[in-house]
């Protein structure tokens, strides 16, 4: 028979797009009150964390951790939750204490590297980033290859492996490296997804390309894209930030040519969701009818929807809006995107692999962030060392996408004259 405490662990574990925490609270009410214990609030706080409920998450992780102070799981997950509330002295207390309890804990030394990360601190922060490979939630991501892991040594002509590890955005970030293995003597082979196989035809430096999920050809050494900004001892002032990187396919930005036909004023790329399934997907995205605040209807410039993916409920606000160029469904792969991006004026879009791939490209961007964003765009800037062609605008509070927007539009209507 399923105990309580598995049924909790399982409706935790479903993905924040599914609503975890109404699970949880269901299974909760099969139970008198008083059966509650330490592990049921941490279960709960986990998924109203992931569900971005970040003040109701804070009461359930104190409860959590006031009932069973021996939890490290609790404890990092309050800090979690702290950080990105933007209270970050009190989220080192609650990290400290979490790896006090457990310094082995890879979910609580993966948190403490975001953190270090997204201050700047990058050796220390790329060092301890390595946990990631063991959290329980990256568990599909781990790869058991007999080939050692590769750790910056002479290649000397050997074939090494770079894979990715996470999603599109990050691949298309990081994947700025693998001409600088191939400097280092080595014959690289890179292991992408599909998506963003029509890139690389122009990356220099590579031999061969497979795509996740099919045989991989002999190599000798191996790594994560991921793993080498730690591998190049990539501070703030040696990130290789060179742009573009990456270009689209000269045959595709001639039929989109096309598809555009002839220029009439500025032209400007949007992107207000993501991944519905991403952890952070409730706080970075943008609900549509707010973000069609900023698409004034205007002779002088025109919008083209750049996200490949729009949701059920966006669908018909989308296509009433007659001044928008919906493009969505042509967007089948990353080389159709970026041949549609280098065509644009400017993009302005929300925290997703899109913008990555725009800063690839050399593309001129406007990044709107979250209050505390992903550790990558740092804290308090307005520029990206990663990406030269960006502009940064973030929330002054928690949730107010109404500042950033009207910030944004003004600076829009600057561009207009």
């Amino acid at each position: 028979m399923t105990s309580f405490r598995d049924m909790i662990a399982n409706a935790a574990a479903q993905p924040a797009d599914q609503k975890p925490a109404a699970a949880v609270a269901a299974v909760m009410r099969q139970v008198p009150p008083g059966s509650y214990d330490g592990f049921t609030f941490y279960a709960l706080g986990n998924a109203l964390f992931r569900e971005g409920r970040l003040d109701e998450a804070e009461v359930m992780l104190r409860r959590a951790v006031h009932l069973d102070p021996t939890r490290a799981e609790a404890f990092n997950d309050l800090a979690a939750t702290l950080f990105a509330m933007g209270r970050e002295n009190e989220a080192v207390t609650f990290i400290r204490r979490s790896l006090d309890l457990a310094p082995n804990l890879a979910e609580a030394q993966e948190t403490d590297a975001i953190w270090l990360l997204r201050y700047g601190r990058f050796r220390e922060g790329w060092r301890k980033y390595e946990a990631r490979m063991r959290t329980h939630s990256n568990k599909p991501l781990w790869r058991d290859m007999p080939q050692p892991r590769w750790n910056g040594e002479p290649l000397d002509g050997r074939r090494i492996l770079l894979h990715a590890e996470q999603g599109l955005g990050d691949t298309i970030q990081f994947i700025r490296y693998a001409p600088l293995v191939a400097q280092r003597g080595g014959r690289v082979i890179l292991e992408v997804y599909p998506q963003v196989r029509p890139l690389l035809d122009r990356l220099p430096g590579i031999e061969r390309i497979v795509m996740r999920g099919e045989p991989l050809p002999p190599f000798d050494t191996h790594c994560s894209l991921l793993s080498l900004p730690l591998v190049f001892r990539t501070d703030l002032d040696s990130i290789p930030a060179n742009v573009p990187y990456l270009q689209a396919r000269e045959e595709s930005v001639q039929a989109w040519r096309r598809k555009l036909g002839p220029r009439s004023g500025l032209r400007v790329g949007i992107a207000w969701s993501g991944n519905p399934e991403h952890r952070e997907d409730t706080r970075r995205s943008i609900p549509f009818p707010l973000f069609r605040t900023l698409l004034r209807d205007d002779p002088r410039v025109s919008f083209h929807v750049v996200q490949a993916d729009i949701r059920a409920e966006d669908a018909e606000a989308v296509a009433a809006c007659g001044h928008v160029h919906n493009h969505a469904r042509h967007l089948t792969d990353f080389g159709e995107t970026a041949a549609l991006l280098s065509l644009l004026d400017i993009v302005i879009g929300v925290d997703t692999s899109v913008m990555h791939l725009a800063g690839a490209l050399g593309v001129p961007a406007w990044v709107m962030l979250m209050h505390v964003a992903d550790w990558r765009w740092l804290l308090t800037r307005d520029d990206s060392p990663w990406y030269p062609s960006h502009e940064l605008f973030r929330q002054p509070r928690r949730g107010d996408w109404e500042t950033v927007i009207e910030t944004v539009s003004g600076r829009l209507q600057d561009m207009l004259g």
